[in-house]
Order: structure tokens, then sequence, then C-alpha cells
């Protein structure tokens, strides 16, 4: 026998030094009348413990309340629990916000969360016959009462009281032949009304799905109770005992007429009853020939979802393996919707386009008794090369390596200094624009106007034009004042005017006023002196091949991979990576080598390293291709632009060359030069920064704890910290978790 078990809502609410506090509602719903125990637990308590306080709302009333305490040991001296009990009623229908409970322990107070309590009608009319007699009967029924087979039913079971129990009673289901049964749910107590008394209803459901048609019967329920009443016997009060009896009822059992499905079941159909759902997906839309997809059929809604089996999937295109099966169904008792999903692993035998054809899956749904189906179209994948071992590719030495061979010691432009070489030749291009006639008397125009002005003109055109010179020698501040008094003089007071002492006056300080000639060969020379300098910076810190040792071993070792040895090969690179050579080039031949051995988690370290190292290098980008193609290299992405160092110092040179045509518009020729020293320093600092952040490569699949999410292997995540054999990582979109660091390839580290 089972006894019957209520359902507890335990919260956890604090856990403070040593003591932890926690509160509990034996039951979540009861009828309006019924009654539930709130459970106040105090554990582990150093101090004393005072009563818990707590205002009950409006419509909530306290019946009663007690306290005891229990040892958690098994030889009663271990921790100390206090539990504080209280019977609670509801006057009225509602939602009601139980708590918090305030318990001192010691000098600390401290508080529950808040339990929620719902309070619903209690039934008018419970079913039963005008004879129903006894202190209890158990009623059993199936909601539908005439299914069809397979569709989903209720088994309702309620235990009716009509009088008071001495303890909880000892109940067995009845059987069920004919029906696939799920687990009970936790029952449910309630008042009710029958024939004019009140009683108190225990009611238990289960979830059962008709196997067959024809009739089936549901057994008898069984419970034993013990009763509490008034004896005659004193003996029935010795030892503070109440006064009991032991009484077992049974149900009746219970005949259930099964129907069948209609004629006219449409291709697909396989038993599916409910209303439900269909939806076809893959995990990706693009792989490689050596890597499968994942295809799943998701069913959702309410039906007999236990009882459906996966649709055959097959194809001449692809090879299926074994499905399997997630479920996830609505609480135990209730008729809610749930969820069933079948997942086959697909691996494609042949390259390029696939259509995936899915299996059409009907059901019959017995709200509009009408059969239903899903026709999906094919799903489309797009295959690419094999990536991984046993691949006729793998076996040859790719293309982009033979056609791009590795410089490991190589230098690339430096583009700070190709910066400072292009400012260099727009000053050199200022200088010697400056040299030119026209820039040399641009400055001196004004001053011969005024020559040729005062020594051409006579009569009183030559004393308008001394005026007006003497006015601008004045505005200068040249010492004119005497000149121009005599020039006013002598051509407004009438005498005759000294015109030719007053020429060569104006003629000398007009003279005296001409800017210098530029030394043009002084600023010629200096002009090619800085393009000389910027040609041998450019040189200085341009591209420039490697050591040649290193270059051979790369060589070596790319030869041994052409012989067939890739294995040696691998072992070459890596002893030219650890001796301090990074180059783009190399990590791609070291990812190619961890692809030919099936390791995709390392294979797309290698890909991050290579592009920390550089970026847009062919063959690093045709390895990270065919990774991609494997699922790899999902995730935190290197926030570097793909620009390639000689092409920042290409730009910076050309800016700061272009300052010298814009001289002497000091704006853009400023802005030239800015852009210039910005395009110099950019990718060093992107270098920099990227260098900053510790990233990983998930080697293997692994689940990320405190997030639940599934790492697939050859996933790029962020590395937050690392301790004690365990990492936490940020695997983008908010999940941050913890993994073991075995799992990670950490890209900082040299391999």
């Amino acid at each position: 026998m089972h006894p019957v078990r209520a359902s507890r809502a335990m919260v956890s609410v604090a856990v403070v030094h040593a003591a932890e506090i926690g509160a509990s509602l034996a039951r979540t719903t009861i009828g309006v009348g019924g009654a539930t125990t709130l459970t106040v637990v105090v554990r582990g308590a150093t101090g004393s413990v005072a009563d818990p306080v707590f205002v009950p709302p409006p419509g909530i009333e306290i019946l009663g309340s007690g306290r005891f305490q229990n040892f958690t040991g098994g030889d009663g001296h271990g921790p100390v629990e206090t539990v504080f009990r209280f019977e609670l009623s509801a006057n009225a229908t509602g939602r009601y916000a139980i708590g918090p409970v305030s318990v001192r322990v010691g000098n600390e107070i401290f508080r529950s969360a808040v339990l929620s309590l719902e309070a619903t009608a209690a039934e008018a009319r419970i079913a039963g016959s005008r004879g129903s007699s006894g202190p209890a009967s158990l009623l059993v029924d199936v909601i539908p009462a005439t299914p069809l087979v397979g569709e989903p039913c209720v088994l309702r079971v309620r235990l009716v009281l009509r009088v008071s129990l001495a303890e909880d009673p000892q109940y067995t289901p009845p059987a069920t032949p004919g029906f696939w049964a799920d687990q009970p749910g936790p029952p449910q107590a309630y008042y009710a009304d029958e024939h004019g008394e009140r009683v108190l209803v225990t009611e238990t459901r289960t979830r059962v799905y008709p196997l067959s048609t024809g009739a089936a019967t549901v057994g008898a329920a069984e419970a034993t109770l013990e009763l509490t009443g008034a004896e005659r016997d004193a003996q029935a009060w010795s030892g503070d005992r109440v006064p009991r009896r032991e009484v077992t009822i049974r149900s009746q059992p219970l005949r259930v007429r099964v129907g069948e499905l209609p004629a006219g079941a449409p291709a697909g159909f396989a038993g599916a009853v409910g209303d439900l759902s269909v939806t076809w997906t893959a995990d990706r839309a693009r792989t490689s020939a050596d890597v499968p997809v994942t295809l799943s059929l998701d069913l959702r809604g309410v039906g007999n979802l236990p009882l459906i089996h996966p649709p055959a999937l097959a194809g001449s295109d692809i090879e299926v393996f074994a499905s399997t099966v997630e479920d996830s169904f609505a609480p135990a008792g209730s008729n809610g919707a749930g969820r069933r999903r079948f997942q086959w692993t697909v691996l494609p035998r042949r390259v390029g386009g696939l259509r995936l054809p899915v299996p059409t899956f009907a059901w019959f749904d017995p709200a509009s008794r009408d059969y239903r189906w899903a026709k999906s179209e094919a799903m489309v994948i797009d295959v690419g090369p094999a990536v991984y071992a046993g691949t006729h590719e793998d076996d040859e030495w790719p293309m982009t390596f033979a056609q791009h061979p590795v410089d490991p010691d190589a230098r690339t432009a430096r583009p700070w200094a190709w910066s400072i070489a292009g400012i260099a030749l727009g000053w050199a291009a200022a200088l010697w624009r400056s040299t030119s006639r026209r820039r040399a008397t641009a400055g001196r125009g004004q001053t011969l106007e005024w020559l040729r002005a005062v020594g051409r003109a006579k009569g009183p055109d030559f004393w308008r034009a001394a005026e007006a010179s003497s006015a601008w020698l004045a505005q200068r501040g040249e010492p004119v004042e005497t000149l121009r008094r005599h020039i006013l003089t002598s051509r407004y007071s009438g005498t005759t005017p000294n015109e030719g002492w007053t020429r060569r006056q104006l003629v000398d300080r007009i003279t005296a006023t001409l800017p210098p000639m530029p030394a043009r060969g002084a600023r010629r020379a200096g002009a090619a002196a800085l393009v000389a300098a910027a040609i041998l910076g450019c040189l200085a810190f341009g591209p420039r091949p490697g050591d040649g040792r290193a270059r051979a071993a790369a060589e070596t070792a790319d030869q041994t991979a052409r012989a067939g040895d890739p294995e040696k090969a691998r072992a070459q690179w890596s002893a030219v990576w650890r001796e301090g050579a990074h180059p783009p080039g190399l990590a791609a031949r070291l990812a190619w080598a961890e692809t030919r051995v099936g390791s995709p988690g390392t294979a797309a370290a290698w890909v991050v390293r290579g592009e920390r190292a550089g970026v847009r290098d062919p063959s690093l980008g045709w390895i990270a291709g065919r990774v991609r193609e494997g699922g790899g290299l999902v995730g935190d992405p290197a926030p570097r632009w793909p620009v390639r160092p000689i092409e920042w110092a290409a730009a910076a040179l050309l800016l700061g060359a272009l300052a010298g045509p814009l001289w002497p518009r000091r704006a853009p020729a400023l802005a030239a030069v800015i852009l210039s020293l910005a395009a110099g320093a950019i990718g060093p600092i992107q270098q920099r920064l990227d260098a900053g952040i510790d990233r990983g490569v998930v080697k293997e699949s692994v689940v990320l704890e405190g997030a639940g999410l599934d790492l697939q292997g050859g996933q790029v995540v962020r590395l937050l910290e690392q301790r004690a054999g365990r990492a936490r990582v940020d695997a983008g979109g908010g999940a941050r978790g913890w993994v073991a660091d075995s799992v990670i390839d950490i890209v900082r580290r040299a391999p």
C-alpha cells in the first residue's frame, strides 16, 4: 500500500553562518473552507529561536499552531531542527501571499520568501448515490468517459471523507489493464457538497492512454483509513492515544468502452492522437562530407506523446544512424501540453546541394474528429568536401600551401615608420613647391604694384598714387609722417611741387619693404634630403624575408608532408613554432595536420592562433573555411579589422604624402597628417588589444556549468578566470559558466 502524499513547495529562505531557515505549504491550492499547513523549519541554530511572526492576509485564518524539535542525527546527537506548524484556512476564493515569516535566531532576524496560496470555490455537488453512507467512499472515473483508442485521458480517483482521520490513509491505486498509465499527480484536497452534507475530498489524477478498442476495466482502488471517534473502552485512551479504528474501503471496478478511430487514415499515420504541432529542423545549413547533421522532429501539444514512435527516415544520399528521444511532458496528473523530440544523426554521402526529404507525419485530432498531417518541404543542406581524416583530398598536399610557401621569420611592414616616411614626403613636397617662381613672387606682388604706380605716373596721377602709397606704408608701420605731410602740402596747397624728390623718397621707402627672394637651392636640397630619408625608412621598416634557416626548416616540413608523412611534418612545424616564429601560414599547416587526425577542436585553436598572428592569409583562410564547414570556429570573434600591415603602411604613406600638396591650406593638411598617424598606429593598437584577451577553443563537447549550455568541439570562448583546474568562460550571449580547463585549448599559451 502507498500512503497518500501531499504536495510540498519548499522555499529555501536564508543561510547565515550555521542557521538555515525554510518555509513550506503542505498544499498550495485549497478549496474555500479547506485547510493547509504552513511549516517553518529552523536548522542548525546556535542561539535561541523565537516564535515566528507573520500577519495572515484578509481571507486567511490561523486555526492553530505548534512547535517541536528534531535531532537530525541517527544517534540523536545531530544538528537540531526547530519546527513550527500553523494550520491555515481560507474564507474566500483568491490568490493569497503568505509571509514573509520573520524568525529571530539569537540576535539575528531572518525573513522567509513570500509563499503563494490559492483558494478555489468548493464544488457545488459531488456525484454519488443518495444512499451513500459510511465514513468514506472511493470514486473512480475516466475523463472522457468514452475515449477513442490512443486519446489522452485522465483517471480520477476521489477519496470522499465524511469523518475525521487519525492519520493519513494508506492508498492503493487501481489496476489499469488496457491503458498506458503515467505517474499519478500530487493529491489535491478540497471541500465539496454531497447531498447537502459538507465532505472533504482528496483527488488524485493520472494520465492514461487506451491501448486497444473494446471494453477495458479499471480495477478497484483501495484505501485503509484510521478513523477517530468516541470509544467506550477505557483502554482505548491509554497512553494518551486518540481512540481510533481501522477501516478499509474499495471503489467499484470501472468499465470503459474504448472506441476505434475512423477509417481513412492518411499515409504517415502511426497512432498519434491529440492536438499536435509538428516542426522539422536541422542544426546547420552547411556541413562537410565527413561531419554529420542532426535532424530534429518536434511534436508539441496535448496528445499521446509517450506512445508516439519516430517515423522512418531514409534517403539514398544520406546514412542515418539510430535516433534519440527527448521528452518534456506536462506535470504528472495534468492534461497540459508537452513535447517529444526525435533526433537523427545523418551523414551525407556526397558533396553539393543535398535535399533531405522528410517523411509525412499524420495524427488524429479528437476535437475535430478528423485526421491531420504535416507535409514539410525537403530541407536543403550544402555539403562541402570532407575536412577530417580519411578523405581523398586530405591525402594530397593542398594546392594553397604549394602556392604560398611559409617564411617563418619574414618581417612585415611597420605602418608607424611608413607614416613618418609619408609625412616626410609631404614636407618635401611643400618645400619644393615653395621654391617655384609663382610662389616666390606671391608675397611681393603688392609692393611691386606700388612701385609701378609711383614710377610711371605723372602730374595729378602721381600725387594721387603718392598719397595712396604713403598711406599703405603708414599701415605697415613705416615712419613716413613727414613724407606724408609733404605730399599733402604739395598736392593741395597750390605751390609748385617737387615731384622728382618725392618720387625718389617713395621708391626708396617702398623698395625697402620688398621681402627677400627665398633660397631656392637650400629648400630644394632639404626636400631632396627628406625624400631620401623617407625612401630609406620605407626600405628599413618594410617587408623583408626572414632567416634562411627557419625558412629551410619549414620547407623541409612541407616536403615531408608532400611525401606522405604528415605526422612527422606536424612535429617539424611545431618545432619551428616553438622557436618563436608564428606566421599565419605555419598555423594553417598545423591546423591542417590536426584535421587529418580528426581533432576539430585543436584545429580550430590553431586557426585562432593564426588569425591572431595575421589576417587574410591565403593558407589560413582556406583551412579556416574547412574547419567552419565542420562546425568549428563558432563563438567569440576576433576584434581586429581584416587589414594587413602592408596595407596599413601603404595607407599611412599615402596620407602623409598628401599633406604636402594640401599645404598651405592648414586644416586639410593637418587632417591628412592625423589620418596618416592613425593608420600607422591602429594596427599595433588592435594587435595589443587582441593580445590582452584570453581566448580558448573547446576541444570536445562539454556542458557549461551554471548556464546549462552544451559547448561543441571547436567552439571559441573567452577565458574569464582560471583556478584549481577549472576555467570560467564566456560563450557569448551572456552565457557564462565553468568547465574543466583540460577541455579548453587556451590560445595564448604556447603549444
